[in-house]
C-alpha cells in the first residue's frame, strides 16, 4: 500500500517540516511551481494540515463557542473559514470548518491536532453553560492516517473534471461533495485561484495523486511543495504563521476582523478582541509596493514619511506577475490607507520612493475563466475572457 510520502520519496522530492509534519517543500524550481499555480494547476499535498472530527448530537454548541465564525450558519456539505482566539483575543490559528451530516471536520495548517483538541476539551469545561448533554466524539484524523492533497490554478477544476465529471465544475466556493473512493473533495483556496482540497486516507490519496498526474499532463500541470506559497501568500495575502507573521496574532492590526462574528452570543476571546476593536490600535497591516527601481525589500527595512519612521517590512517578495516587488508592512495606524503616495522605503540598496496599495496586489487569471465558457484543453473555446 503506497502512502503520499512514498511517492514523494520517489520522486525525489525535497521535503520540509510544516505544522509539526513532513511533506514536500519543493518538486520544481519555484519559477515552475508559480508559473503552474497561476497559469494552469499545481498538485501540491496538503498533509501538513491537522484534520479533527467533532461528532455527535452537540458538537456544534461545541466548535461554535470555540471559533469566531457562526457555525450555525453551515449546513451538510458547507464549510466556513474562521479564526481561533485565545482567551486574550489573540490569535491562536485559522479554521475552516465542514459541517458532515454527523458533526464537523475541522482542517487547519497551523495548529497541531494536539492544539485543536486541547482547545475543545478546555471548552468542554464550559458544557452545562454552552448546554451541552452529549460530550461530542473528537478524534485526530490525521494520526489515523489521513491527509490532503490540494489541487490549484486556473484550471484546477477542468483537471478534475477529467475524474469526477461535471459535480465538481458545478460545486460552489466552501463546499464540498463525497467522491465514490470515499474522499471529501472541499472548494476551498486562499490564494485568489480555483483550489480544490482533497482529503482522506493516506492510500486513497496516493492513487488519486497518481490518477492526477495522468490526466493533468494535457494541462501542464505540475507537482510542487509548500514553499511556493512564499510568494503567493504575498500576492493574494491570508494570515499565514509562518516566519516573520508569527508573531503578528492580533486580529485587528491584521485586518481580520471580517472572520470575526461580533454579533455572536459567545467565542473564545470575544470580550478580548471586542475590547480590541473598540478601543482601536496604533498599527495595521497593508500592502505597499515601490514607485521606482527596487533591487529587494527585506523584513524590517523602515517605512517613512517625511524622514519620520511610520512602520517597517514584515514579509515582501518578488511578484512574476507584477514583475516587480511587493511587501506587506505593518503601519502607523494614521498612515495605514491603500493607493496613497508620499512613502519611502529605506533598504540595504538606498531610499525608494513608495506607495501603499489596496489588496490583493493580482487580478488572478481565475477571475477570468470560467468553467461554463473556457477551456485549456477544448480548441473550440478561449481559454480566459480578453
Amino acid at each position: 500500500m503506497k502512502v503520499l510520502h512514498d511517492l514523494h520519496l520517489a520522486n525525489q522530492a525535497k521535503m520540509g517540516r510544516y505544522n509539526e509534519k513532513t511533506v514536500p517543500a519543493s518538486y520544481h524550481s519555484p519559477a515552475v511551481e508559480y508559473q503552474a499555480v497561476r497559469e494552469n494547476a499545481l498538485l501540491v499535498d496538503y498533509s501538513h494540515m491537522s484534520i479533527v472530527s467533532v461528532m455527535g448530537e452537540d458538537a456544534w454548541a461545541l466548535v461554535n463557542y470555540c471559533v469566531t465564525a457562526d457555525v450555525s450558519t453551515l449546513r451538510d456539505e458547507q464549510a466556513l473559514y474562521s479564526l481561533v482566539l485565545n482567551d486574550e483575543g489573540v490569535l491562536r490559528g485559522d479554521v475552516y470548518i465542514l459541517c458532515a451530516e454527523e458533526g464537523y471536520y475541522l482542517l487547519t495548517e497551523n495548529m497541531t491536532s494536539a492544539d485543536v483538541i486541547a482547545c475543545l476539551h478546555a471548552a468542554l469545561n464550559k458544557a452545562e453553560e454552552l448546554d451541552i448533554q452529549q460530550i461530542p466524539e473528537i478524534d485526530a484524523l490525521d494520526e489515523a492516517r489521513w491527509g490532503a492533497v490540494l489541487l490549484e490554478g486556473p484550471y484546477s477544476w477542468e483537471v478534475l473534471a477529467e475524474i469526477y465529471g461535471f459535480d465538481v465544475i458545478g460545486l460552489p466556493y466552501h463546499e464540498f461533495m463525497h467522491t465514490a473512493e470515499e474522499l471529501i473533495l472541499f472548494r476551498c483556496g486562499k490564494h485568489g485561484e480555483y483550489a480544490y482540497l482533497m482529503v482522506g486516507e493516506q492510500a486513497r490519496l496516493a492513487d488519486l495523486w497518481l490518477q492526477l498526474l495522468d490526466v493533468g499532463e494535457k494541462f501542464q500541470l505540475k507537482t510542487g511543495g509548500l514553499d511556493y506559497q512564499q510568494t503567493v501568500r504575498i500576492e493574494n495575502p491570508c494570515w499565514d504563521a509562518s516566519g516573520c507573521m508569527d508573531g503578528l496574532r492580533n486580529p485587528v492590526e491584521m485586518q481580520l476582523q471580517w472572520a470575526i462574528q461580533y454579533d455572536k452570543e459567545n467565542f473564545i476571546g470575544k470580550t478580548a478582541v471586542e475590547e480590541i476593536s473598540r478601543n482601536g490600535v496604533t498599527r495595521r497591516l497593508i500592502g505597499i509596493i515601490p514607485l521606482g527601481e527596487c533591487a529587494a525589500l527585506k523584513v524590517n527595512d523602515k517605512v517613512l514619511v517625511d524622514k519620520k519612521r511610520v512602520g517597517q517590512i514584515v514579509k515582501s517578495t518578488y511578484s512574476p506577475a507584477r514583475q516587480s516587488m511587493v511587501a506587506l508592512a505593518m503601519i502607523d495606524a494614521a498612515y495605514a490607507y491603500s493607493d496613497i503616495q508620499g512613502f519611502t522605503l529605506q533598504t540595504a540598496q538606498g531610499d525608494v520612493a513608495a506607495m501603499t496599495q489596496n489588496l490583493p496586489f493580482l487580478y488572478n487569471l481565475s477571475m477570468r475563466v470560467s468553467p461554463t465558457e473556457h477551456s485549456f484543453i477544448d480548441a473550440t473555446k478561449l481559454r480566459r475572457a480578453e
